[in-house]
């Protein structure tokens, strides 16, 4: 038996060394991402805490705390890693005062089951924890993470049985590590967590990197929006599921701004229209960059007139905005050409063209407008401007869906 216990022992280090040398590699290749050293300390400590299991199973009580130190020190850090990989704080200097707090209490329990008792209460608490920090981004859909969390719950499952043991069952803990049925069954489940979730975080870290390409290849870097690539995809997909509008959107005389203040200064407007489209059309629909100066928006499951409403609530705002740039304080106009689907199924690139048709009109027209081309038909010229801004405004206080 105790053979058994040791080969697990040593089966459950030498994965955790693996794991950490893996991670290393990675490391080495993406240095700005620094939750992998927080991974590698974490699994090196908690390989060193089953060392000294595996070759002082039997000491007195205030030395029993430097394995159970290590343990708890290796899953405060593997808590500092997923929090980190997550975003957020790492919080390493109140985990290790935690650690010194459990460590001050364990080297002065006067019996080996109090100290046992508390270990393990604290390494439960620290695995559902860390099953807490993978579950609280699931939102990214990465499947990985749930079986992290499925590890995590398995580990801090076993680590609360063996807590249960030493308090109901205090007469059996007869060393800080009593070699024992249970405690063979407890290493069975440590190396299907050590081995699972290894094999999981190289997993989730793979997923999240290819999602971030995917993201990245359909995303404009200047201003955050979608490209023209993801815009025709988003088109594609609403107008084969609802009615559809689409607004192009043309910054008037761009090339002026750029001949004047500079590159960087159109590069300033270019951000701050991004962040004014995104204010104002919200989650209603899709925004993005699709030329140098011209953006495009999609809205899908909207009548005709709200479709007005949000043009000329983005003509507006943009008119209004103010970008500075330096000592100067540079103001834009933009046109707007909108063409609407009032069912799925049509062609979508025929709807873009239209929308470019409108654009064309509005800027000819003298700019500065917005322009409805239904059907070849102008619905919306310059003169009636002023009575759509009237009503935009009567009804700006008006959820979309009430309209």
């Amino acid at each position: 038996m105790e053979l058994d216990i040791v080969t697990l022992f040593v089966a459950d280090i030498c994965v955790l060394v693996i794991s950490a040398i893996a991670y290393t590699g990675i490391f080495l290749r993406h240095r700005d991402d620094h939750y992998w050293l927080l991974w590698i300390g974490a699994n090196l400590v908690l390989a060193s805490g089953l060392v000294v299991y595996v070759f002082w199973p039997d000491v007195p009580p205030h030395l029993a705390m430097i394995g159970d130190a290590l343990l708890i020190m290796g899953f405060a850090l593997r808590l500092a890693a997923v929090r980190s990989f997550g975003g957020r704080r790492t919080r390493i200097v109140s985990s290790l005062a935690t650690l010194l707090a459990i460590g001050t209490i364990v080297a002065a329990a006067s019996t080996y089951s109090v100290g046992f008792t508390l270990v393990n209460i604290t390494l439960t608490v620290q695995s559902l924890l860390i099953a807490y920090e993978f579950w609280r981004d699931r939102h990214d859909r990465l499947s990985s993470r749930y079986g992290l969390v499925a590890a995590y719950i398995l580990m801090a499952t076993s680590f609360a049985t063996r807590a249960g043991q030493g308090l109901f069952l205090p007469e059996q803990i007869i060393t800080y590590i009593p070699y024992d049925p249970v405690l063979e069954f407890h290493l069975l489940i440590a190396l299907i967590h050590v081995t699972a979730g290894s094999m999981l975080v190289l997993s989730l870290a793979s997923e999240r990197s290819a999602q971030s390409l995917e993201a990245a290849a359909n995303r404009d870097p200047l201003t955050g929006l979608f490209n023209r690539r993801a815009f025709e995809a988003q088109l594609r997909k609403c107008v084969s599921q609802d009615a559809v509008s689409i607004i192009l959107v043309d910054i008037d005389r761009f090339k002026a701004i750029n001949d004047r203040y500079g590159h960087a200064a159109g590069d300033a407007v270019l951000r701050k229209v991004s962040v004014v489209f995104s204010h104002v059309v919200g989650t209603h629909g899709h925004i993005a960059r699709v030329g140098g100066e011209e953006f495009a928006v999609v809205l899908a499951a909207v009548r005709n007139h709200e479709t007005l409403i949000i043009a000329e609530r983005l003509r507006q705002a943009i008119e209004a905005e103010a970008v500075p740039f330096g000592p100067h304080t540079i103001r834009v106009t933009a046109s707007l050409g909108i063409a609407h689907m009032p069912q799925a199924g049509g062609d979508p690139m025929e709807l873009f063209k239209v929308a470019d048709r409108a654009l064309y009109r509005a800027k000819a027209s003298g700019r500065n407008a917005c322009i409805l081309d239904g059907s070849g038909s102008l619905s919306t010229t310059i003169e009636k401007r002023n009575w759509r801004s009237q009503q935009v405004n009567r009804r700006a206080s008006v959820p979309l869906h009430l309209l």
